[in-house]
């Protein structure tokens, strides 16, 4: 389409193809200005029902104004296709700068920048979809903006086709990757997955195929960064865990949150960071080999974000050293001179030791008032810092050693109650469905864990009296006019596998039942067609289109008889 007009916009370049778009570089005249146009495939826009919906969208997306987020100016239509209008980002994108882990400065801007993008967007009703590197851009002036909103959606229809797998698999959360309906929470999953590849080198699940892939996402444990760098802390592992936590209420619920605890953890990391990079020998030693560093000289920013760690714990000789550093390399680096001469009064004057016990013993009081008040997290923190500056200090140690076991149980009560709160909704789910039986298992299971959890006992004798004559005294001809009934719920709410068990258990006791092998034929027939659509979302997310075509006209054969 080079050289086309759509509009008034001519189209100059290419700049990339999808699986939903082709992006090109277009000239606008009226204003003079260049812009990037996504012409949606045509099998996207299938009918008018379609074509209607992908305007409302994409109306939707153009209201979005946000510093962070690529505008969208205008939407059309040219020759059958459809078109979105965009701001035009001559820069690069965060996919180019991946395959090795990046500066923790990089790591935080990102995070910022989309973090603050999605919030905005998700307090809009709009959902992402679609959060990876390549639709992570840095415009020439180095702003960080979120590419393609709403083009996932946008794409998506009702099909079986599609329905529940759009998306790039190696960002996709667990509920995406199922099929399930998501909310803001699946773009934090897939901006937890871009962290941890930007700390790591790589992303964290990557399978033999689209399908390995998803399934690993909504099965398997999240691997540990420190299990690709070593350099990661724990404290920014425990961020990125967090971020990636299978179910979404146990993620980051904003943008904003991930981003103030990795910029928390980072800080605390700073000091044990520090301590890599510093020269054995002080400003003033002039010895030979005992002083030179053997390794690669890191950048000066991540010397420099080190040196603000020195100063805030106030180690002056470690900051001295450092700040020296910096300015042999580049004698005007920001405000590095002003720190060494600062750094350098304090190491003049020093403390006496009488000081430090005094400054230590506040720390630890400060330490027991956020334990009293329940900031564990902070009282660690606190007593991290102190034992980088005293690592002989067995009082801090062994308070640190029971702020983590603190941590590690309250950690632990948390998930107990996150999964007895999940049981109790589904167990009333359940009895609001007249669903008894699974009602009674689901509240025995929370009861083995909490006896007196909310109203599970008074629950629970309910049902026992309710299943009781059912499983006892029920005559036969109750027992199978109550399965009947059970069956046609079922069937009622297209839960097809439950109603041929029931419709087979009716035939066992009464075999011959006027309508019910009618019944049953029905109820076989539609969970066949279930199973295949299930089948054919599963073909097409690995990409296997031959084979959901045959499975799709099979399905066709079947509605069709």
């Amino acid at each position: 389409m080079i050289g086309q007009t759509l509009g008034q916009y001519r189209l100059t370049k290419e700049l990339g193809k999808g699986g939903f778009a082709t992006v090109y570089r277009a000239l606008q005249p009226t204003l003079n200005r260049y812009v990037a146009i996504k012409v949606l495939h045509p099998e996207f826009i299938r009918d008018e029902r379609a074509l209607r919906r992908f305007k409302r969208e994409a109306l939707a997306v153009a209201r979005l104004n946000h510093p962070n987020i690529v505008a969208v100016y205008d939407y059309g239509e040219h020759e059958g296709r459809a078109y979105l209008v965009m701001e035009y980002v001559a820069g690069n994108t965060l996919k180019n700068r991946l395959g090795k882990p990046v500066p923790y400065s990089l790591a935080v801007d990102v995070v910022k920048a989309v973090g603050s993008a999605l919030d905005y967007a998700h307090s809009k009703g709009i959902v992402h979809r679609d959060i990876k590197p390549a639709n992570i851009l840095f415009t020439e002036d180095n702003r960080i903006v979120l590419s393609d909103f709403g083009i996932v959606r946008l794409a998506d229809d009702d099909s079986s086709l599609t329905r529940g797998v759009i998306g790039t698999p190696q960002y996709m959360s667990p509920e995406q990757a199922l099929g399930h309906e998501v909310d803001g929470r699946s773009d934090l999953y897939s901006l937890g997955v871009v962290l941890f590849e930007m700390l790591g080198g790589r992303v964290p699940f990557k399978g033999d195929s689209a399908v390995a892939t998803l399934s690993m996402h909504a099965t398997l444990p999240v691997p540990s960064v420190r299990d690709v760098n070593e350099s990661v802390s724990i404290d920014i592992d425990r961020v990125v865990q967090r971020a990636l936590a299978k179910t979404p209420d146990e993620r980051y619920q904003k943008g904003g949150d991930l981003y103030d605890a990795l910029v928390a953890a980072i800080a605390v990391d700073e000091r044990s960071m520090a301590s890599t990079i510093l020269m054995p020998a002080t400003i003033g030693d002039t010895s030979s080999s005992q002083g030179s560093v053997t390794s690669p000289p890191l950048d000066l920013d991540t010397m420099y974000q080190a040196l603000l760690g020195l100063t805030r714990s106030r180690d002056w000789r470690g900051a001295v050293s450092l700040a020296a550093q910096i300015l042999a390399r580049d004698a005007n680096y920001r405000d590095v001179s002003a720190i060494l001469a600062s750094a350098s009064n304090e190491l003049k004057y020093g403390r006496s030791s009488t000081s430090v016990a005094i400054e230590v013993k506040n720390i630890m009081n400060e330490v027991a008032a956020a334990v009293d008040s329940g900031r564990l997290m902070e009282a660690a923190a606190m007593l991290q810092q102190l034992l980088r500056t005293s690592p002989n200090d067995m009082n801090a140690r062994a308070r640190l050693d029971e702020v983590n076991r603190m941590m590690a149980e309250q950690e632990a009560e948390r998930r107990r109650q996150v999964r007895l709160d999940q049981l109790y909704a589904l167990a009333q789910s359940k009895i609001q469905s007249d669903d008894i039986r699974w009602a009674n298992h689901i509240l025995e299971e929370i009861s083995a864990v909490d006896p007196n959890f909310r109203d599970v006992p008074a629950l629970l004798a309910d049902i026992k009296a309710k299943l009781h004559p059912q499983m006892t005294a029920v005559a036969p001809a109750s027992r199978v006019a109550s399965l009947r009934d059970q069956a046609e719920t079922a069937m009622a709410q297209e839960r097809w596998a439950d109603a041929v068990a029931l419709w087979e258990e009716v035939l066992k006791l009464e075999p011959g039942l006027a309508g019910v092998e009618e019944r049953l034929t029905l109820a076989r027939h539609q969970s066949t067609v279930t199973t295949l659509n299930a089948e054919v979302a599963k073909l097409a997310a690995a990409g296997n289109w031959e084979e959901a075509i045959q499975k799709l006209e099979e399905i066709k054969r079947l509605t069709r008889t």
